[in-house]
């Protein structure tokens, strides 16, 4: 249930001077819900349903905490199905880490909430697709809206009587065809509610044709519906009113961009299976070829990673695979004019990532 540009939502957050800025583990890839766009309900056939196991974490990460700076308990699963969520929550505070993750909101009931502000988890982020109960519960099968919301009036009035900031509570509002028109209407649920931030992010993940027909922005070539432009300028101007912080990604394709902001040069993600991958998409925790489509065309990959956690993190993130993946983003980097991409001088970059859409900004 992971939305794949956390790594550098997060760092935006929370700036670090240590040597892992950001570490996105995904703690489990069992999910409760059926979303439409999940490659958890969409690629069944090959998905290894598995959680970390504690040992692993303990023995394996636990050792690399006092050199990273956020550690973010997201993959594709929901992590409150992990039993030992809180344990490894409360190891990473205590080695200084910032901690957080996102929810499908099923499981948070009053005693979580309550762990969570005595624990001063730092972030706290609950997935919406809709700005109204029909749109979200059908974007999102199993999830309610209604109780999205009183979970986040809950955690506000304990933040409230505690005095406590902590944690943020930050709306991930999925822009899709079927529901960018409510997000004015969502801004407006959130405030409400509580909610510290708003995030309207796009579906830049697509694994069939008709996920393809429910992404919100425009490929290059297409045009971006007119409506879809109004909503997020109302969407925008509801929040100034309303002193509520939102940040909506573009719906436009930017060809400027020299690393995807999933920045895999510092960043890792270690999926539930404890590989280690450059980034959530890659690190899929699925046997076989991933049918991602990219403006319409077919444009399938397989999961890639640079080895086990289990060969331990300094060796995996420094071997031979890892330095050959990385290369091409350090030398688009060191480019004097990183602007003109249609220059025969920029360097590709990593092949699974030449058809990626968070490659162009998205």
């Amino acid at each position: 249930m992971k939305w794949p540009d956390l790594s550098n939502l997060l760092q935006r957050f929370f700036s670090s001077r240590r040597k892992i800025p950001v570490l996105q583990l995904e703690v489990t890839s069992r999910c409760q819900l059926k979303c439409s766009f999940c490659p958890h309900t969409l690629l069944q056939d090959g998905w290894y349903d598995t959680d970390i196991r504690w040992d692993v974490f303990e023995r394996y990460i636990v050792p690399y905490l006092r050199q990273v700076g956020l550690i973010y308990f997201q993959g594709w699963g929901e992590p409150l199905l992990h039993p030992r969520l809180f344990d490894m929550m409360r190891l990473a505070k205590e080695q200084g880490c910032r901690v957080g993750f996102t929810t499908n909101g099923v499981l948070l009931g009053p005693a979580v909430l309550e762990r969570l502000v005595e624990m001063q988890s730092d972030i706290l982020g609950l997935s919406v697709a809709g700005g109204n109960q029909v749109t979200h519960a059908m974007l999102r099968s199993g999830s309610s809206l209604k109780r999205l919301l009183t979970n986040i009036s809950r955690l506000a009035d304990i933040k409230q009587k505690r005095g406590s900031p902590l944690p943020k509570i930050i709306c991930s509002y999925l822009m899709t065809r079927k529901n960018l028109l409510e997000l004015p209407a969502f801004i407006e649920l959130a405030a409400s509610a509580g909610a510290d931030e708003v995030v309207a992010t796009n579906l830049d993940f697509t694994l069939s044709p008709e996920m393809e027909n429910l992404r919100a922005f425009a490929c290059p070539g297409e045009v971006i519906h007119e409506d879809y432009l109004f909503a997020v300028q109302a969407a925008e101007e509801q929040a100034g009113r309303l002193g509520l912080p939102l940040r909506v990604y573009p719906l436009q394709f930017n060809l400027d961009v020299m690393v995807c902001d999933a920045w895999p040069l510092n960043q890792i993600f270690i999926n539930s299976r404890g590989e280690v991958a450059p980034c959530v998409y890659l690190g899929l925790p699925y046997k076989g070829v991933v049918p991602r489509y990219f403006c319409r065309q077919e444009a399938p990959f397989t999961p890639l990673n640079y080895g086990k956690i289990t060969e331990g993190l300094t060796r995996v993130i420094k071997n031979k695979a890892a330095r050959e993946f990385k290369q091409p983003f350090r030398y688009r980097l060191e480019l004097t004019n990183p602007f003109l991409l249609d220059n025969p001088e920029v360097p590709a970059p990593p092949l699974p990532c030449s058809n990626c859409y968070k490659l162009f900004g998205l």
